[in-house]
């Protein structure tokens, strides 16, 4: 959620989220848009009443509608969406709106439909528009993906790929043999798409377990898609100093200035109200800091100065028992990214390099690929038992 710095936070809103990004890559040509634009309407009602129906200009139809204020927009939108889609189960209420399982109605395939009522609330237009022009340029392997965005003045209808294993945190407290070996290689997946993300100028800023997708393997661990862009912003590549290409340079950006997110995940520099890319690895630290020791970093005790200040000085707990029992190479990583200067803390295209990572992330995908390998044999073994059986009735 966010929080002001000694403004509101109405008020304060990111004001690069507002300026029109367009030197980061156009949006991608296979999302289908379907967009109802409002302009100005003609405000001479009575004389489109007084004209026969089938003579009555569009500006002065959209005229009386308006006038009577008829959600048709809405209606017809809706009814297209439905069309298209069969709806199957609502899969939760988010924060923004709800979330439904969704299957295709020519082609069968099932996507998650995010349904968003636009309001002056949380989801005011200028977020929901950054929402969606992030969602529209973005396409990763460990990102969501948007495939479709059907859109009236009132509602956003939302076509998004389909995640279907739970969330991160979900999955760790179901997995208590949730080795370093798994946690790296999550964290590699999430380093891949936060190197790809601030990349392109996106800085996601509320990055926790519950916002880290999980899709299901065909064997192995599931592989983690990161979700949930309601609070990310676009910096302009370039702007203050904000390098694409190397993310040492981009440590020097703090140029946005809102507190959004999660407290317990705040970076020392969100807090000053004074941040960039770089908060978006000290929330992974945390979530790192959790899949190992299985507990917050900075958890909400007494109040929150009192967590604030634990932040501010980087002050995790280091005497419980998981973190004590952690490899050496695992407790530097962390440190890393936890690091209260955002310039000395490890970027994301520095922590995919890191040798903890490289170690146990290469060895868990060496044992996925012989997995899928030893499948493969199986099934090649019982398509030949099969087919002699088959040759041996002829």
């Amino acid at each position: 959620m966010g929080q002001a710095c000694g403004a509101p936070a109405a008020n304060k809103r990111n004001k690069l989220d507002a300026k029109k990004v367009s030197n980061i890559h156009e949006a991608n040509a296979d999302i289908k848009i379907h967009t109802v634009v409002t302009g100005e309407l003609d405000d001479d009602h009575a004389t489109a009443m007084t004209i026969p129906l089938g003579e009555v200009t569009d500006e002065q139809l959209m005229a009386e509608v308006a006038r009577r204020h008829l959600d048709i927009h809405d209606k017809i939108t809706d009814k297209m969406v439905k069309e298209t889609y069969d709806f199957i189960q609502e899969l939760g209420q988010g924060a923004s709106g709800a979330v439904w399982l969704v299957k295709h109605r020519k082609t069968g395939q099932s996507f998650a439909c995010k349904i968003v009522k636009k309001d002056g609330d949380m989801n005011d237009a200028q977020s929901m528009s950054t929402e969606i022009e992030i969602m529209k340029r973005i396409r990763h392997r460990n990102i969501v993906s948007m495939y479709e965005l059907y859109e009236t003045p009132a509602c956003l209808w939302i076509i998004l790929e389909l995640v279907d294993g739970g969330d991160l945190q979900t999955y760790i407290a179901n997995h208590h043999d949730h080795s370093e070996a798994t946690a790296a290689t999550h964290l590699r997946q999430m380093l891949k798409a936060l190197h790809y993300l601030h990349g392109v100028g996106v800085v996601h800023r509320d990055i926790k377990l519950a916002n880290i997708l999980l899709k299901k393997p065909k064997s192995g661990i599931p592989e983690c898609k990161l979700a949930d862009f309601g609070l990310s912003a676009l910096v302009r590549l370039g702007e203050e100093g904000y390098d694409p290409d190397e993310s040492g340079k981009r440590k020097e950006f703090k140029g946005l200035n809102d507190m959004w997110g999660t407290k317990e995940y705040f970076a020392p520099e969100v807090i000053k109200c004074e941040y960039g890319p770089q908060a978006d690895m000290w929330s992974l630290g945390c979530v790192v800091y959790e899949m190992l020791v299985g507990k917050t970093a900075f958890p909400y005790r007494d109040s929150e100065d009192e967590l604030f200040n634990r932040i501010m000085t980087g002050s995790f707990g280091t005497h419980r028992p998981g973190w004590i029992a952690l490899s050496d190479e695992a407790k530097s990583i962390v440190n890393a990214m936890l690091h209260v200067d955002p310039r000395k803390r490890i970027s994301a295209t520095e922590a995919m390099s890191h040798p903890w990572i490289l170690h146990n992330a290469d060895r868990e995908e060496r044992n996925e690929k012989r997995n899928v390998k030893l499948e493969d044999a199986q099934r090649h073994h019982r398509a030949t038992i099969q087919l002699r059986a088959k040759e041996r009735k002829k």
